[in-house]
């Protein structure tokens, strides 16, 4: 799945109304027209930002992501947290969400989960960001494949993007959707029946139900006629795998032509993770040489950057190719290395969180990966101090700023700039989540409410009823008697 198509259109659309030029150049698939069109606010220090410019400084980092600077894409996010000097409640929403694109993007998937989790969740997260935050999840759940998670994230995001005024979101999440169909129909063919990690896709009917095909015409996704590069070549190429994959002969000259034409993409550079969907597609409708010849035009910089750590398809891709060109011993060996990494994918990075949860006004972490990566390196030190010291009572955040030498106010304002929440806050947040869990499981039985609070640090009744209900919308007793 090439992910940038989804991000470049998330980032379009949220900044459509504020960003137009900005916005028609990512829904063309040309970032660079996009970065340079607010690239200007990268000049300014953070004394000569305006009103408006957390905005920009936003895009700028978006389109940097998109155009595969990376280093330079985290200073401008963190330019941009910093220069938003709005309510916490929109910093928060967005260290979650720019942490989760960069997460997804380097295969961290329990992080990147968790990060759109806790924007989902949030009840100060708007329409449009709820979606954003659905649409990760799904691709997320999709790539670890958790099918009908996938699906369940895909039709909460349908249901609100029904409610979103531009017809984009739909289209969006439709097409998304149809990706992820044509992806497991092509990976689980016959041709391709040891692809053991998408045969398994198959059990599920989440996408499968209304076969693919029939929602990949030329007018599938046009909730307006207005023209859309971005999408529409998109759902050209998605066409074009679907039919090669089904044995298609014109089809794979046309996928061939597309597998090669960089103006077709975001960026006008093919993705490799587009090479090898043709590979497969190609093995699977029976053009072995077609497959070897898009294999080979994978450079060994593109194969390595695939993901920083681990691609299933490329290893699986290589491993048939080279068992049709009678290489058994290397075919032996890439499969094996394929289902290794199969086995350890699914171990480290399982994602077993609800895919919609209640909203409330600021989740409790679920995740010290995602948490510790929004932070600079030395506050990840604080944060793993907090985390091992949370049920000592006397836990402060001055005996945190003086674990890693810096002064109270430089961790609060690393925190708040970082994750939109102090770190009085957060230890607060995970204490909570601590009683929480223990009257969950409720091992202690004949235990009080109060008795488990106490153990977190909570000596207060009152207190703990009213901060409870804010952050679970339930009291302990009622998580208790549930």
């Amino acid at each position: 799945m090439v992910i940038k198509i989804y991000f470049a259109l998330v980032a379009a659309l949220a900044a459509k109304a504020t960003l137009p030029r900005y916005a028609a150049a990512l829904l063309d698939g040309d970032p660079e027209r996009a970065y340079d069109s607010v690239a200007d606010v990268s000049d300014r220090g953070n004394r000569q930002l305006i009103e408006g410019d957390g905005d920009r400084l936003l895009a700028v980092s978006d389109a940097l992501l998109l155009l595969d600077r990376d280093e330079e894409a985290e200073q401008e996010y963190r330019r941009a947290q910093k220069a938003c000097r709005s309510a916490d409640d929109r910093l928060r929403i967005m260290s979650c969400r720019n942490a989760g694109w960069q997460a997804l993007k380097r295969a961290r998937y329990f992080a990147a989960h968790s990060c759109f989790a806790r924007m989902a969740s949030d009840d100060g997260a708007t329409l449009e960001q709820a979606i954003e935050a659905s649409i990760g999840m799904g691709i997320v759940h999709h790539l670890m494949g958790q099918q009908r998670h996938a699906a369940e994230a895909l039709e909460q995001a349908g249901q609100l993007a029904r409610e979103a005024d531009d017809p984009l979101w739909r289209d969006t999440v439709a097409l998304l959707a149809l990706d992820c169909a044509v992806r497991i129909e092509v990976c689980g063919s016959a041709c391709l029946a040891d692809h053991a990690f998408w045969q398994s896709g198959r059990e599920s009917d989440a996408f499968i139900t209304g076969a693919a095909a029939q929602r990949l015409s030329p007018e599938a996704l046009h909730a307006t006629r207005v023209p859309r590069p971005l999408i529409d070549n998109h759902l050209d190429y998605l066409r074009q795998l679907h039919a090669v994959s089904d044995g298609d002969a014109a089809a794979s000259l046309r996928l061939a032509a597309i597998a090669a034409d960089g103006a077709f993409w975001p960026g006008h550079s093919v993705p490799a993770e587009a090479k090898i969907a043709a590979v497969l597609a190609a093995l699977g409708g029976g053009f072995g040489a077609m497959a070897e010849r898009l294999l080979d035009t994978l450079t060994k910089r593109e194969m390595e950057g695939v993901a920083p750590r681990w691609n299933l398809d490329l290893l699986y891709a290589r491993a048939k190719v080279a068992q049709q060109r009678g290489q058994m011993q290397s075919a032996l060996q890439l499969y094996a290395s394929y289902s290794r990494e199969a086995l350890h994918c699914l171990r480290s990075e399982a994602v077993q969180a609800p895919v919609a949860g209640s909203r409330r006004s600021a989740s409790a972490p679920t995740s010290s990966d995602d948490i510790a990566m929004r932070l600079p390196a030395k506050y990840r030190r604080a944060y793993r101090y907090i985390v091992e010291h949370i049920a000592d009572h006397g836990l402060t955040t001055r005996e945190v700023a003086a674990h890693i030498q810096v002064t109270e106010r430089a961790l609060q304002m690393m925190f708040k700039h970082s994750l939109g929440v102090s770190p009085g806050a957060l230890i607060r947040q995970m204490r909570l989540e601590g009683i929480r869990d223990e009257l969950r499981t409720d091992a202690r039985g004949g235990v009080t409410v109060l008795d488990t609070a106490r153990r977190w640090g909570v000596n207060s009744r009152s207190t703990l009823v009213k901060s409870y209900r804010k952050q679970f919308n339930e009291s302990p007793s009622e998580t208790l008697n549930g």
